[in-house]
């Protein structure tokens, strides 16, 4: 029986990228908490990932997590109130907003940073730098684009 309880049933490589990222989540939620940051929400975490990747829009945050514009602005009224981001206008288009780390926010990016290398090297001394590297490399690489089923 597999760790799911699901008799006969294969753990695809999407499952595993998402126990990856809990893991990893995790461990930075613990890592911030140790260092006095108040907790924040997975959803809070990936609108911070997007930030830290250039990806500032709030509709196309949404679209990345894949979630609605509604519950994006949600997260990131949230984050605003704690006074970790701020909304301005974006300078390509007037129409739309951009989010941008509040000096706050920049601490607890900074923070996360430093949390995640600890992460890193701690996956390292688990499982051998060997097999870190080999998948940091593997998940470096350009991948094209999603796939797409054949017609037919």
């Amino acid at each position: 029986m597999s760790e799911m309880g699901q008799v006969g049933v294969q753990t695809n490589l999407a499952q595993l990228f998402m126990r990856a990222f809990y893991w990893a989540d995790e461990g930075l939620q613990n890592a911030l908490k140790k260092q006095g940051w108040p907790a924040i929400t997975r959803a809070q975490s990936l609108v911070f990932v997007n930030i830290s990747e250039g990806v500032t829009r709030p509709s196309e945050i949404a679209a990345r997590v894949g979630v609605t514009r509604q519950a994006i602005h949600q997260t990131i009224n949230e984050m605003v109130e704690l006074g970790y981001l701020q909304l301005q206008p974006d300078p390509t288009d007037r129409r739309a907003k951009v989010v941008v780390y509040t000096e706050k926010g920049e601490q607890v990016g900074g923070a996360a940073v430093a949390a995640l290398r600890e992460i890193e090297n701690s996956l390292s001394s688990r499982i051998g730098t060997e097999r870190v590297t080999a998948l940091r490399e593997a998940l470096a690489l350009e991948w094209g684009d999603p796939f797409q089923p054949p017609a037919g």
